[in-house]
């Protein structure tokens, strides 16, 4: 029983194993980052969800495996706009990062991560709560990226504040730091400086800034980043009232809105979401039914197997006890008949003394077990000898005493 629980877990180890080997192969999260990364550049929202959503519904995979898929699903829903939906499984990485060793380090990260969405949709109040939190440990556990990033807030704050050079300077900052560790997300910065220059009366500026978004962005291929450009454009020359350059913007959001098409893949990552969260119940379900039947059928397979060796142990201990009850009563009757005869069998010895004296001292010995009626193996066991050793004797014995078999010998002795 032992044994087939421990072949039953080995099986088991085995198949974790191979279910953990599939983020093997796309290597290790940092990778798989990467490779989300390019598959939502691409629009292919619904295969980064495809990628990701098994890690955190598999039971092989550790906590700081599921805090990692369940980062790369936020920033996946943040692509197609879907806040709310980036913010739960931020919350749900949160949840992971509480059962890791980095526990302080990945809650600095989805702090972070929450202040961008809270900036996108404009709750500065809240943004600006966790930036100051994250700006007492000195930006501590925050990657380059996420700190620059941080830095261009701080520098739309100070915007909204009316503080333009300072945030101006700020932007500064954060466009020199992006372009080391993230330059694809410098349209973001850029964006902002072309509010703060349309407020400053800077047009020429604007542009400029305009023009190294729209080159950043395509040089990357985020479709994201232009429809953010020629939104927040658009913005700009409503509130300027220029209507030629409005109707020639707005054409330009419009194409960018057709491409980019938000609202049908949130809605298709959505019911992929359910289909595949559906489907791995279901294999679920399937695995657990299929392993409590083989352990149902093992289990039945032993107790056949235990039963039928528990017969067999019967048969044999009852068989057993027959032979003892059979060579028990010849011993019997031995004995009663040389107690009964004590005078005629000791006559009987001194004519047959001669006879005996040809005996060796073994086999006398074995005679005399013989004579009590033992058989082969008995006195083989008694006397530490094989039972082949014992016949060897036995066949010279009757040689000796001129008797053909066993039989001849206790009727001899009975005589």
């Amino acid at each position: 029983m032992a044994k087939l629980y421990a072949l039953y877990t080995i099986l088991i180890g085995l198949f974790v194993c191979l279910t953990q080997s599939v983020l093997g192969q796309s290597g290790s999260f940092q990778q798989l980052g990467e490779k989300v990364y390019r598959l939502n550049n691409a629009f292919k929202y619904n295969e980064s969800q495809a990628l990701l959503l098994p890690v955190l519904e598999g039971e092989s995979y550790s906590a700081d495996d599921k805090y990692q898929a369940a980062v790369q699903l936020s920033y996946t829903y943040k692509r197609v706009f879907d806040y709310v939906s980036a913010l739960k499984f931020l919350d749900l990485a949160c949840t992971f990062a509480n059962q890791t060793t980095k526990k302080t380090q990945y809650i600095a990260a989805i702090d972070s991560e929450k202040a961008f969405i809270l900036f996108d949709t404009h709750d500065y109040k809240g943004a600006g709560v966790l930036m100051r939190k994250l700006e007492k440990t000195g930006f501590k556990y925050i990657t380059q990226e996420n700190r620059s990033k941080l830095i261009m807030q701080r520098g739309y704050l100070l915007f909204l504040g009316k503080q333009y050079e300072r945030a101006e300077a700020v932007y500064d900052q954060a466009i020199h730091l992006l372009r080391a560790v993230s330059p694809c997300d410098l349209p973001m910065v850029f964006v902002k400086k072309m509010q703060l220059y349309d407020a400053m009366n800077r047009l020429d500026l604007m542009n400029d800034a305009l023009h190294q978004s729209v080159a950043q962005a395509d040089s990357c291929h985020i479709i994201k980043y232009n429809l953010y450009v020629y939104n927040e454009l658009l913005a700009i020359y409503k509130k300027r009232r220029n209507l030629d350059a409005i109707v020639r913007t707005q054409s330009k959001v419009d194409s960018l809105t057709g491409v980019y098409a938000s609202s049908e893949k949130v809605a298709a990552l959505h019911d992929q979401k359910e289909a595949i969260l559906l489907e791995n119940k279901s294999q679920e379900l399937h695995q657990k039914e299929t392993s409590e039947r083989y352990l149902t059928l093992t289990m039945i397979g032993l107790l056949v197997l235990a039963g039928g060796l528990l017969i067999w142990l019967l048969q044999y201990h009852r068989k057993q006890q027959r032979l003892k009850a059979e060579f028990a009563g010849m011993k019997h009757e031995l004995e009663s008949y040389l107690v009964m005869n004590e005078s005629l069998i000791a006559s009987k010895m001194t004519t047959e003394n001669d006879r005996l004296n040809k005996l060796s001292e073994r086999q006398r010995e074995v005679l005399s077990h013989m004579a009590a009626g033992m058989s082969n193996k008995a006195i083989a066991d008694t006397m530490f000898i094989s039972e082949n050793t014992v016949k060897y004797h036995i066949k010279n014995i009757y040689i000796l005493l001129e008797i053909k078999d066993r039989r001849e010998f206790l009727v001899s002795v009975k005589k």
